[in-house]
C-alpha cells in the first residue's frame, strides 16, 4: 500500500470529521486519543497478519470511541451507519479472535460456501453496534483486500453488505451523504438530540425527502482527553460539556431509545 493511499485516507477522515465539528462535535469529543505504536504492534502480532494501511492509519489518530454502560440509549459516538461505535486496539483483538474460534465457520456454513465467508477468520472487525452486528475490513489478499463489509450477527444474519472498498472510500461516501443529505446504503443522516441538549449524528433507514437539512453547526466542542488508564478500565459516560469544555459530575447523555 502506497503513501498516496494512506493520504487519500486521512483527506477523507479530515473531510468526515470537518463535517462533524461543524454539526455534530459531541461525536467527535467521544473519540479516544491515538493508539500508541506499541498497542498497534501488539494487535497485529495477535491477529497474525499486519493491519490494513487505512486501518493503522485511523488507530493511529483514535484508539476507538469512549465506551457507555447502557447500549439502549443514545450516545455520543455512535455516529456511524446502525450505530455502529468505533473499536479501540483491545476490542478489535477480542472481536476478532471470536470470528476466528467458532463464529466464522458457523458463517461459513450458513452461508454456502462463499467465498468470502470461507476466510472469517480474516477479517477484522473496526467497529459494532448496540445489537452484536460488526462492521469489518478484508485482510485476505486479493482483489477484495481492504473492502468494508456490515453484517448483523445479532439478529441472526449472515449476509454481509458492501460498504466501500476500503475505509478511505467509506468515509468519503459518509462525507458525501451528510454534505449532500442523500441516504448512504439506504440510511439517510439525522441529528439525533441528546439529553444534554448535543445533537449527535443518527443514520435512519425509513425513505425521506432530500434536502431537510440540518440544524445550524453548533460551537465545537473540545475535545475529551481522559486518561489512557481510566478509559481502558472503566470507561468514562460523556457528560453535559458545559462552554469551558468541562464535564458536569454525574451527569450522562442519555436518550432516547434507538428504534
Amino acid at each position: 500500500m502506497t503513501d498516496d493511499s494512506v493520504a487519500t485516507f486521512d483527506a477523507a477522515w479530515n473531510r468526515l470529521t470537518g463535517w462533524m465539528a461543524a454539526h455534530v462535535p459531541i461525536d467527535l469529543a467521544a473519540l479516544r486519543p491515538a493508539a500508541t505504536a506499541e498497542e498497534i504492534t501488539d494487535l497485529e502480532t495477535r491477529l497474525g497478519f499486519p493491519l490494513h494501511p487505512h486501518l493503522k492509519a485511523l488507530l493511529g489518530r483514535h484508539d476507538g470511541v469512549i465506551p457507555h454502560p447502557e447500549p439502549q440509549h443514545h450516545y455520543a459516538g455512535a455516529f456511524l451507519p446502525l450505530s455502529h461505535r468505533l473499536l479501540g486496539t483491545e476490542a478489535i483483538a477480542t472481536a476478532q479472535e471470536h470470528l476466528a474460534n467458532g463464529l466464522g465457520e458457523a458463517v461459513a456454513v450458513l452461508s454456502c460456501g462463499d467465498d468470502l465467508y470461507d476466510h472469517a477468520h480474516q477479517w477484522v472487525p473496526f467497529a459494532r453496534p448496540n445489537d452484536g452486528g460488526t462492521a469489518f475490513i478484508d485482510h485476505r489478499p486479493g482483489p477484495t483486500y481492504g473492502h468494508v463489509y456490515e453484517m448483523g450477527l445479532g439478529s441472526g444474519a449472515t449476509e454481509a453488505t458492501g460498504w466501500a472498498v476500503d475505509l478511505a472510500g467509506l468515509f468519503d461516501a459518509l462525507a458525501t451523504s451528510l454534505e449532500s443529505d442523500t441516504p448512504f446504503v439506504g440510511w439517510w443522516p439525522e441529528p439525533l438530540e441528546l439529553r444534554s441538549g448535543h445533537t449527535c449524528l443518527g443514520w435512519d433507514h425509513s425513505a425521506r425527502p432530500v434536502g431537510s437539512g440540518w440544524p445550524a453547526p453548533r460551537t465545537p466542542v473540545p475535545a475529551v482527553r481522559p486518561a489512557r488508564h481510566e478509559s481502558r478500565k472503566l470507561g468514562r459516560l460523556l457528560g453535559t460539556l458545559k462552554p469551558d469544555g468541562r464535564r458536569s459530575p454525574g451527569e450522562g447523555p442519555q436518550g432516547p431509545v434507538r428504534q
